[in-house]
């Protein structure tokens, strides 16, 4: 974290980035322009498996750290971290951010306070149209997800997006 002349807050994790990326394997790699495809990728249960190159809790939990400085990674990393049997397309999934993270690692997260100190708080919750998607049967697959997001002197301070619990 840097705080720059005009008084914004520069935050980075660029050793990280570069970490991850060497974990994945992904140093030469081109880059890519998004984080993920577009639409839900789910847990993929009847997907192919694919051998895994890389620790994937590891990884999922770097990314989980990188996120906090990268929001625009966030929707890709809660899509791979859903599953607890990564299948190939996790794999791809993940070494697609990892693409993106290669082309965006010196892109900061700059914070610019306002003078005015007031704390803002934004929700928002989608039922992610997953209804049918694999399996019908398959929980993640009924679930609303719920975000939230506190701005203090409108810079972001907490932001969270999660799958809601399934009721009983």
């Amino acid at each position: 974290m840097k705080m720059q002349s005009d008084g914004s807050i520069e935050m980075t994790q660029t050793a990280l980035i570069e970490h991850f990326i060497k974990a994945l394997g992904l140093e030469q790699a081109t880059t890519h322009e998004t984080p993920a495809e577009h639409g839900a990728l789910g847990s993929d249960k009847d997907g192919e498996s694919g051998e895994l190159m890389f620790n994937y809790k590891s990884i999922i939990g770097m990314l989980g750290y990188l996120d906090h400085t990268h929001p625009d990674i966030k929707f890709a990393v809660s899509q791979c971290a859903i599953s607890n049997a990564p299948k190939k397309s996790h794999k791809v999934s993940v070494k697609r951010i990892g693409r993106y993270l290669l082309g965006t690692k010196t892109k900061d997260l700059i914070l610019k306070p306002s003078k005015l100190l007031k704390i803002d708080c934004c929700v928002d919750g989608d039922f992610v149209r997953l209804w049918s998607y694999e399996h019908i049967q398959d929980p993640a697959c009924v679930k609303s997800r719920t975000g939230y997001m506190i701005c203090v002197a409108d810079c972001p301070v907490i932001w969270k997006s999660k799958l809601q619990p399934r009721l009983l």
